[in-house]
């Protein structure tokens, strides 16, 4: 009886590693074309779900994106949260709706299925640090950490720019 649990763990444990290495295999073609567009600095990232800081996650409306373009960051994302020390007035409402320069872009590539994007946004109104977690299958993870407002989280899609055509 103990022979065969021994020989079903096994084949269980085989079943199990041989599913899962599919699950990690990167096509080189799309890794290489995500590349591209990060190195380039020219992609924009449609956004289907956000995660505030205190509530749950929420799926956003279609539309919702931020475009990396000719070293500028526009958004179009919405925001939930809190804000301490943020401007009253038209300014104060800007949250992350807004176009600006890009300060200190870096990729590095922290393991062969991922890319990490971060840069550094100062729109006169608040400034933000983003931080871009993009897999080669396209799915993206953007972490925004204002300066005076709670931290945010959005989930999407990369794609070129040929995607606002």
């Amino acid at each position: 009886m103990k022979k065969v649990i021994v020989i079903m763990m096994a084949l269980l444990g085989l079943v199990l590693m041989s599913c899962s290495s599919g699950k990690n295999a990167v096509d080189p073609q799309r890794a290489q074309a995500i590349k591209d567009l990060l190195e380039a600095r020219q992609f924009v990232v449609m956004v289907g779900s956000m995660r505030p800081l205190s509530a749950p996650t929420m799926s956003v409306s279609q539309g919702q994106k931020m475009i990396v373009r000719d070293g500028n960051v526009t958004c179009y994302l919405p925001y939930v949260g809190s804000g301490q020390n943020v401007g009253y007035g038209a300014s104060g409402y800007k949250a992350l709706n807004f176009s600006s320069a890009l300060l200190d872009y870096k990729v590095e590539y922290p393991k062969p299925d991922r890319a990490r994007v971060t840069f550094r946004v100062d729109n006169g109104d608040d400034n933000y640090r983003f931080h871009v977690e993009v897999f080669m299958n396209g799915k993206t993870t953007i972490d925004v950490d204002p300066r005076g407002r709670d931290a945010i989280s959005y989930s999407g899609v990369l794609h070129g720019l040929e995607m606002l055509q």
